[in-house]
């Protein structure tokens, strides 16, 4: 992309300047872009590094993806209009209106104008990545080699909202555990910072001896009084930088990936969600035909967990050894021995692709299972973690109590 500064007289008469960004490098090829509505152009001239430094700078900001479930609605739409017989120009037009997220008009303009100016399909596209992943710009170009590129798109769709689901069902699965923790952690902040304070002021005015469960109780709430902010603050900032430090940094993202893979319960909702992400995305490349090398080296760069990023690597290299597809599965160390099977019943029949989505499916079913019982899995695991803080809680509170009317009694 290079900026042009420009100035035209319009088929209206009128006289047009400015400055506009095109995929082109030849000033003759700009021209030809806008005389296209009919204008005549008294000068054409390309910026040079500098200023078009300035300008890129200028107009650096945050940027996000487009939602999976906005891209794939594009996907679906643009497949639905070249089936029904438009051009992909006008395809692309179509789709491009309406929407209201600021980018997506700038991003289909430019490609518009790439197409107009010869560019494939998926020459554009690849320019665009918070538009479309790596994998859809690979199915987009297998459909312009085949000529069925609206059924790639079509099959990209489809694609990305199952990998949306799997996605959405996994956040969904560790976030009330998380709201679990937080809650009995709030709940014993509250008793140590105002409850029990309270009562102990009390044992306080009757002079009464205290055991040492209660003492270390009294301990606990004047820490948690007189520290209450630090502990708030050392929190919100232990978990900030653990996120950043997953974001940012791989040995960390690594590490953090690593445990969260030993806990009883998030194993099950991290190795589901990627076993069921992985296969799902084998099979929607290697039904469009891209090569096994290819795709998984493409597998190897989306999956977002660390410790499946490295298991994938080493799948893609014992393939590329010369090993098998479901040796490499298994030497990997990391899948299950019914992926594994499923694997080499379909790499012996032929029926690879089927056998990878019956496993996505499946997986896609345990993780919606996991989902609709996260409450009932973690139940005794709350039960037992409240139960026994509450009751060192209790135990420590009305132990003086029941000395105290003890003593009276014996009065």
């Amino acid at each position: 992309m290079n900026y042009f500064r420009y100035k035209t007289i319009t088929a209206e008469g009128k006289i047009a300047s400015g400055i506009v960004q095109l995929p082109y490098q030849e000033t003759l090829s700009a021209v030809n872009h806008l005389e296209r509505d009919g204008s005549t152009t008294l000068f054409v001239t390309r910026l040079g590094r500098v200023a078009s430094g300035l300008l890129r700078l200028a107009q650096l900001r945050p940027k996000r993806g487009l939602p999976t479930l906005v891209v794939a609605e594009i996907l679906n739409n643009l497949a639905l209009m070249l089936r029904a017989g438009l051009p992909l120009i006008t395809a692309l037009q179509e789709v491009s209106k309406g929407d209201d997220h600021p980018d997506l008009e700038k991003a289909f303009a430019s490609m518009i104008e790439g197409v107009q100016g010869g560019a494939t399909f998926s020459r554009v596209a690849e320019r665009h990545p918070r538009i479309f992943p790596r994998s859809v710009v690979f199915l987009i170009r297998m459909g312009e080699e085949t000529g069925r590129l609206d059924q790639m798109l079509k099959d990209a769709s489809e694609h990305l909202q199952r990998t949306h689901q799997i996605r959405s069902d996994t956040k969904q699965a560790l976030l009330y555990p998380a709201f679990v923790l937080a809650a009995i952690s709030g709940g014993m902040l509250f008793w140590f910072a105002y409850v029990v304070p309270k009562i102990v002021g009390l044992f306080m005015e009757l002079e009464v001896d205290l055991p040492t469960i209660t003492l270390w109780l009294i301990a606990a709430a004047e820490f948690a009084q007189a520290h209450w902010w630090h502990m708030l603050v050392g929190l919100i900032g232990f978990v900030s930088a653990v996120l950043l430090a997953h974001k940012h940094n791989r040995r960390c993202r690594r590490l953090i990936d690593g445990l969260l893979l030993k806990l009883p319960i998030a194993h099950a909702i991290i190795s589901s969600s990627n076993l069921a992400y992985i296969s799902e995305y084998f099979a929607m490349l290697f039904n469009a035909g891209i090569d096994v090398l290819q795709s998984l080296g493409i597998l190897e760069a989306s999956v977002r967990n660390e410790v499946y990023r490295e298991k994938m690597g080493s799948v893609r290299e014992t393939v590329q050894r010369g090993d098998g597809i479901a040796a490499a599965f298994q030497q990997a160390g990391l899948f299950p021995p019914f992926m594994v099977r499923m694997i080499s019943v379909g790499e012996n029949s032929g029926t690879l692709s089927e056998q990878l989505v019956y496993i996505a499916e499946q997986y896609r079913r345990k993780l919606a299972v996991i989902v609709a019982t996260i409450g009932k899995s973690i139940e005794p695991l709350v039960l037992v973690v409240a139960g026994t803080i509450f009751a060192v809680i209790i135990i420590g509170l009305f132990l003086p109590i029941y000395d105290l009317v003890s003593t009276v009694g014996a009065m």
